[in-house]
């Protein structure tokens, strides 16, 4: 008998499923979008964000841009899909494209900047002067001007002023409810806004804080004093600095929400759409001080609220917990993160497991890929990779990932998360102290809260005591005193941690009163609070346990909840810090989220679970649910690298009979196979690549306008050569290499091979495998791994040296890494690319040297590791074959492990049957239902990643880069002759019977 919650697992529910970016980024052609959406629908995802990304040519909220909204809307229908909205062209939100700033300079962005006397500039307006340490200086208002490449030439807005807000809302919300309106609620169930932020701190060179005609007279409204008189003390230590601070982005985080984020809400709310999103610098409250204020505040005012977490790491537990707490606390149903970007294109499906596992431990349950490339021509191919698309070679085995994703998230969502300590955030302090001026200052505030706040964050996730924050706003609205807990919404909490602060606002502060005066507990690390609403104050906490460190507050919440999921690395006897627990109560039964959030270790772990209820477990890779009896609620288990667990407990489990097998597909083993020795090895496979080896041409000599402007290699000439030159600027492109054999039947894939003058190889024209300017859905015989990689077939290559040609006119929207400028005639475009050219066909790819390649004879590879055995920069699959004998048949079960695998992930197959997809650790399956005694024939289908091919693959030490952009590709000052490449392979089966 299946429960309710087990059939939600099994089956999870559309909008469920993973939601990628979809960058819109080239243009657009219709039969193309729709096809791209049956992708996604066939490999198990339930939604995408239409997203203008670096690129784009189509012209943004045209009429041609609406109808293909409404088409994708339809496809979405069609497939059971859900389109969502994206409401900016690139990001943050707020300008439209460039359209809001150019229409009225009321609109556009402004800070208070602080100059030397007499240095102010055209675009500054001076409010006061100051004298401070014997030197003159100006406080000016600066006006943003309309010269900003990131933002289409224009600039950014004021967030504060609900007339700019309105402005935006008219030149995006409105134009999408007139043109797709028939879809809100349905095919189109919401909008995502990306980084608002009430000031962008980077845009000025001179230190600054947010200002906006409104806040001056909001300021007097909310505070009863001019914030004009007292411009100074925001940005030097005179006066009363830290209370003019305090109000000040109190007045600025209120004035935002209000003209900003509750506007918004409302016109989503008016429409049936769903508002989610981020905030611009949500992960420290010293980036929330300079960009946005409140992150945790402006949630309250969203349906769905959302962070991001980007790059290769699994850090940033308070931008996850601020976000995740509200939620809960505020009973919103989903959390959205825009995750796994920035990460390179090596991350395909482990590391996805990886970050996705440890933020759903942590609440997350939507889960938004960042990102899925239309076109991955030029530049867009170096929008903060990875690609989770059609390109990678393991796109075909996305499906059975998708449905881990979604069961994941139905894991995470429903009933109420099991809570009892509450975290009190320390933003105010910050508010109280930070100054832009003295880059000091900003570390000693982060030493000071920022860093203490992280370490008892983690901390308590370490000792499994799950929390929420105590967010000041949020308390003010939601707070109250139940008995003798403290509660913030739906949740009451028996104890509550103050982390080291200097300020709390007064509303905390008698919450407080209250919660001890009701025999609450409060444990109060480091002094108490001198301030309240930033002035100094007489705090009296009478009753708060008082420790210095945080390993004393760890310790003093320990003794309160004896009685806690708790877990032991048998390894060193201690906790296991490593594995997080989420746990929700739902319908009468409490559930486990077991999570190993170590990358690279696994741990056998003793667990102990509190209660004596019936108790399952569910494999959420697959859906099924087992019969487990651990004794006493004790049990051990294996969890592998980034391994999980989902433990049931009471009704969920009640009425599950199948037997627990000793692997779960999850990553969670209840037999060791580490030590023990198999009983067979298989060692000797056939393997055979399925598709054509790679040969990468990234050095040329670049001529424009019939002058060499350029020799090396291709990445150091897209933004100091090809990209600056003048629009129709004639270029010729010239790359060499050499061959060892006459190889035929080869192509090059030529980026928009079909719009260049000419193509010659060898001094014979060769043609594209397309017309000029031809769009249309993807066809592979015309193009390699994307729309734009257009294959040109190549005559015989001659022994020696080889010499491919291009040449065309410069035509193309890229001005900068990551930037783009608007195309008037866009209809009309008809770009080009200086790009690297991918020689494809049947041979080996032999070094030379360092740095160095040659085309070389096909041998068939072994296999352990095609990068080293003729195929560097493959990207795509490979067949493994093998016959072994089994003398007797095992009366037990049997298993088979890959041993020491590098890929993306392989498909196993055995005498004809499909065993299983292997993704991760332990990269063991069960076969015992198909293996038979006597001859078994075995295949593995490989799958790569686009990293060796489509890079860095010439940046030193790329390996160990968490985090890669638009800029890490161009930066010569990491330029490497040697390639620094992924091994791709697997060394071997190990067959155990049991």
């Amino acid at each position: 008998m299946k429960t309710k919650f087990v059939n939600r697992i099994a089956t999870p529910d559309t909008l469920m499923r993973p939601a990628p970016f979809w960058s819109w980024n080239d243009k657009l052609d219709e039969q193309e979008l729709r096809r791209q959406i049956r992708e996604m629908a066939d490999k198990g995802w339930g939604s995408y964000f239409m997203h203008s990304r670096v690129g784009l040519v189509t012209g943004y909220l045209s009429d041609e841009w609406m109808s293909l909204v409404n088409a994708c809307a339809d496809e979405a229908e069609k497939t059971g899909t859900h389109a969502w909205l994206y409401d900016e062209d690139k990001w943050p939100s707020g300008f439209a494209g460039g359209q809001v700033p150019e229409k009225d300079e009321a609109y556009r962005s402004r800070g208070l900047v602080l100059v030397r006397k007499g240095m102010s500039g055209a675009n500054d307006t001076v409010l006061c002067d100051v004298t401070y340490e014997g030197k003159d200086y100006q406080i000016c208002k600066r006006i943003a001007a309309l010269d900003n490449a990131w933002f289409n030439g224009a600039s950014y807005v004021d967030l504060m002023s609900p007339d700019a807000v309105r402005a935006f809302i008219d030149c995006t919300h409105e134009k999408y409810a007139a043109a797709c309106g028939k879809h809100f609620g349905k095919a189109i169930p919401g909008i995502f806004t990306d980084e608002p932020c009430y000031l962008m701190n980077n845009d000025y060179d001179a230190p600054v804080v947010p200002w906006s005609e409104f806040l001056p007279g909001f300021f007097t409204q909310m505070k009863g004093y001019d914030i004009l008189d007292n411009l100074p003390m925001l940005f030097f230590e005179t006066g009363d600095y830290q209370k003019v601070r305090f109000d000040f982005y109190d007045v600025a985080t209120e004035l935002f929400k209000r003209s900003f984020t509750k506007q918004y809400y409302d016109w989503c709310d008016e429409h049936n759409i769903v508002m989610t999103g981020h905030f611009m610098s949500e992960d420290t409250l010293s980036y929330q001080t300079q960009w946005s204020g409140d992150v945790m505040s402006h949630y309250e005012c969203m349906h769905w609220p959302g962070i991001d977490k980007l790059c290769r790491q699994v850090t940033e537990i308070v931008t996850v917990k601020q976000v995740t707490s509200v939620a809960d606390q505020l009973g919103k149903e989903r959390t959205f993160c825009e995750v796994f970007g920035v990460s390179g294109q090596q991350v395909s499906f482990f590391h996805r497991k990886w970050i996705g596992d440890w933020q759903a431990a942590l609440g997350i349950n939507f889960v938004n890929h960042h990102l899925s490339l239309y076109s991955m021509r030029g530049e867009r191919k170096r929008d903060y990779p990875p690609n989770f698309f059609y390109q990678q070679p393991w796109w075909g085995d996305e499906r059975g990932f998708a449905d881990y994703q979604a069961r994941l998230c139905t894991a995470a969502t429903g009933g109420n998360r099991l809570v009892d300590v509450l975290l009190i955030q320390p933003l105010t302090s910050v508010w109280s102290e930070y100054s832009p001026l003295h880059a000091s200052n900003e570390f000693a505030i982060e030493d000071s809260y920022d860093k203490p706040f992280a370490r008892i964050s983690k901390a308590l996730m370490e000792e499994k005591m799950d929390f929420h924050y105590g967010n000041e706003n949020i308390m003010a609205n939601h707070g109250s005193v139940d008995g003798g807990a403290l509660r913030v919404g739906k949740h009451s909490y028996s104890c509550v941690i103050m982390p080291p602060s200097r300020n709390l606002k007064s509303s905390t502060y008698a919450l407080l009163k209250e919660y001890l005066k009701a025999g609450g507990k409060l444990i109060a690390v480091g002094e108490i609070p001198s301030r309240i609403d930033g002035a100094e104050a007489d705090v009296d906490l009478t009753g708060a346990i008082p420790v210095d460190t945080v390993a004393e507050a760890i310790s003093a919440a320990d003794a309160f909840f004896p009685e806690r999921v708790r877990i032991t690395d048998q390894f060193t006897g201690k906790n296991a810090s490593t594995v997080f627990v989420h746990s929700r109560e739902e319908d009468g039964s409490i559930r486990h989220l077991i999570v190993n959030t170590d990358e690279a270790r696994k741990v056998k772990a003793s667990v102990r679970i509190p209660g004596n209820a019936t108790t399952a477990v569910v494999d959420l890779y697959n859906g099924c649910a087992y019969k487990f009896d651990p004794i006493g609620g004790e049990f051990d288990v294996i969890l592998a690298p980034a391994g999980s667990l989902l433990v049931v407990c009471g009704e969920e489990a009640k009425g599950i009979t199948e037997p627990l097998p000793a692997i779960l597909e999850s990553g969670a083993c209840f037999e060791d196979f580490a030590t023990a020795i198999p009983d067979l090895a298989v060692e000797d496979f056939d393997c055979e690549p399925l598709e054509e080896n790679v040969f990468l041409l990234n050095d040329f000599s670049l001529e424009l306008d019939g002058r060499v402007a350029y020799e090396g290699p291709v990445c150091g000439a897209w933004h100091k050569h090809f990209y600056p030159a003048a629009e129709g600027t004639p270029f010729k492109a010239t790359y060499t290499f050499a061959s060892e054999i006459e190889a035929e039947g080869c192509f090059a894939a030529i980026e928009v091979a079909e719009n260049l003058d000419r193509i010659t190889f060898n001094g014979a024209e060769v043609r594209s495998a397309k017309a000029p300017g031809e769009l249309g859905a993807f066809d592979p015989a015309k193009s390699w791994k994307d729309i734009n990689f257009t294959k040109v077939h190549l005559p015989k290559f001659r022994k020696g040296l080889n010499i491919l040609v291009i040449e065309g006119r410069k035509s193309n929207n890229i001005t900068g890494p990551g930037c783009h400028v608007r195309i008037p005639d866009w209809q009309q475009h008809r770009p080009t690319e200086a790009e690297e050219v991918y020689i494809c066909g049947k041979f080996q790819v032999k070094q030379v040297s360092d740095g160095l390649y040659a085309i070389a004879g096909y041998e068939k590879p072994r296999g352990a590791n095609l990068t080293e055995e003729g195929f560097p920069f493959y990207c795509g699959r490979a067949m493994y074959s093998a016959r072994f004998e089994l003398a007797e048949r095992a009366s037990g079960r049997t298993y088979l492990k890959l041993n020491e695998a590098s890929m993306a992930n392989a498909r196993v197959k055995l005498n004809g049957t499909d065993i299983g997809i292997l993704r991760w650790k332990p990269y063991i399956l069960d076969i015992s239902d198909v293996v038979k005694q006597g001859m078994n024939k075995l295949e593995i289908e490989t799958s790569t990643t686009l990293v060796n091919a489509f890079g860095p693959n010439r940046h030193s030490g790329i390996k160990e880069v968490k985090g890669i952009g638009p800029h890490t590709f161009p930066e010569m000052s990491r330029f490497s002759e040697e390639y620094e490449l992924f091994d791709n392979g697997f060394k071997g089966v190990g067959i155990f019977c049991k």
